[in-house]
């Protein structure tokens, strides 16, 4: 593992901790794609999970918006969020080390959440895995 970058093994917990306890961002399914771009330009993040009376139920993320705008060659703004819908991002343990989230994220999957003792949910996303591994 040393070889690997791998010295300190950092935790989903290490890696929320080290970046201060920020409420995590979500948007609800009947909002517009134009309702979740303002919000990721608003916190200056690219993936939001997506939940109904408390529950995950998917995820939107700008590479995925970005896609579909690709693919169909229109503009999906006024689309609602549930028709543009992504799945739900992996859900850990608090202690899952580093290594296991960095398997875990991938083209199709930008993240993974956790929840704290608490009861709430954070996120950790790919930019978070390579912050961390660049300490």
């Amino acid at each position: 593992m040393m070889e690997r970058g791998f010295l300190d093994v950092k935790t989903f917990k290490d890696i929320v901790n080290g970046r201060g306890h920020k409420k995590l961002v979500t948007i609800e399914p009947e909002l517009t794609v134009g309702d979740a771009v303002d919000l990721m330009q608003k916190y200056n993040i690219e993936n939001i999970p997506v939940l109904k009376n408390g529950d995950m139920i998917g995820a939107i993320s700008e590479s995925g918006l970005f896609g579909k705008i690709i693919r169909n060659g229109q503009d999906i703004k006024q689309k609602k969020i549930s028709e543009v819908l992504e799945p739900v991002y992996p859900i850990v343990s608090f202690d899952t080390p580093l290594e296991r989230i960095s398997t875990l994220i991938n083209k199709e999957n930008g993240a993974v959440l956790s929840k704290d003792d608490t009861g709430n949910y954070h996120i950790v996303t790919k930019y978070d895995v390579i912050q961390a591994l660049g300490h």
